[in-house]
């Protein structure tokens, strides 16, 4: 059936026949369902995967156009006139939560996919944080997941709405999805999960969608590539070890325990003196061209320059050669010494 044939009069869609946008009929029920009855204080949760390869399917595109329906009856049903946007898109888990509150309430926001080796902990941390603060928005949030059976089982069951499946058929053919209601999503990731066989549950109905963004191709693609090359010089960036906070809170504490000999400390860190001279090396190697090294309070150093530590430590209350802990600016436990009073 055609849909919104104002907004898409012939010729304004590839190989469009007649006026409208092209959805599957029993599909298109589902959305209207949806939209009439969002605001009966109502937040609604779809998954958008892929069974046969993980990218490349259409996922992108099915969502924004089911995205646009539902605003589409939105508009119908309440008189509410949201238009779908870059704005309704984002490309990483943790931009959910703050998107959702720049768009109007009743909107959409798609969650396009990610690629991220943290990414399943980050949606799973998102989706909590959402459920608990901007349910009151009454939100349409649409995920892009590679994988539904990796999603956790909360969302994937008792959360979300409904699954959609877009894959391939014959020779990577394009524009084929299946869809799977409440209950029978439910049974797929209990029964299907330990397998990942999709099949093991047949879905409510299957259907077709036609090539077409929503919003402007070149922008969204834009916006995606823009978004990939922030991730790379993310992970190219030296990932913070364990060892090089140990250093950073070593100094730290050498600037502001006077009178404690480097000796000393490296007892309370279970280093020997001489990996405490070489930290000390190596937190000065890591400074050269950022700032002057001679104001730092190394033993020797004739222009000492105490840090303010106050919202990093918690000082040990008690004295002697008790160990105990800190929690860096990370967060981080880590040993100090005692300090005698």
């Amino acid at each position: 059936m055609k849909i919104l044939t104002k907004r898409y009069p012939l010729g304004s869609i590839p190989r469009q026949q007649t006026d409208g946008r092209y959805i599957n009929e029993t599909l298109n029920e589902n959305i209207k369902l949806l939209a009439k009855n969002i605001t009966k204080d109502m937040t609604y949760l779809g998954i958008i995967t892929s069974s046969t390869l993980e990218v490349g399917t259409g996922k992108s595109v099915f969502a924004q156009q089911i995205s646009e329906a539902y605003l589409e009856y939105v508009r119908e049903f309440h008189n509410i006139d949201n238009k779908l946007s870059m704005k309704n898109l984002v490309f990483r888990p943790q931009d959910i939560i703050e998107r959702s509150f720049e768009v109007p309430r009743y909107s959409v926001v798609i969650c396009d996919e990610w690629e991220d080796s943290h990414y399943w902990s980050e949606l799973g941390k998102t989706l909590r944080q959402f459920f608990r603060k901007c349910r009151q928005l009454n939100l349409f949030i649409l995920v892009i997941i590679p994988n539904f059976f990796q999603l956790p089982m909360s969302y994937a069951i008792s959360r979300s709405v409904f699954l959609v499946d877009v894959k391939f058929t014959g020779e990577f053919d394009r524009g084929y999805f299946s869809f799977y209601n409440f209950q029978k999503k439910k049974n797929l990731y209990i029964r299907g999960k330990k397998s990942q066989d999709y099949d093991i549950i047949k879905p409510n109905f299957t259907g077709r969608f036609v090539d077409g963004y929503v919003v402007d191709r070149e922008e969204y693609l834009k916006e995606k590539m823009n978004d990939l090359l922030s991730q790379e010089d993310m992970e190219k960036k030296p990932e913070v070890t364990r060892r090089s906070i140990l250093i950073e809170l070593f100094i730290k504490l050498k600037n502001n325990l006077k009178g404690v000999t480097n000796l000393e400390l490296a007892k309370g860190f279970g280093i020997s003196e001489q990996t405490a001279y070489n930290w000390i090396n190596t937190y000065k190697e890591s400074l050269k061209g950022s700032y002057n090294t001679n104001n730092l309070d190394f033993e020797g150093s004739t222009k000492p320059k105490t840090p303010n530590l106050d919202p990093l430590l918690v000082y040990p209350k008690g004295g002697g050669d008790n160990l105990s802990t800190a929690k860096n600016d990370k967060g981080i436990d880590v040993p100090i010494p005692a300090v005698e009073k």
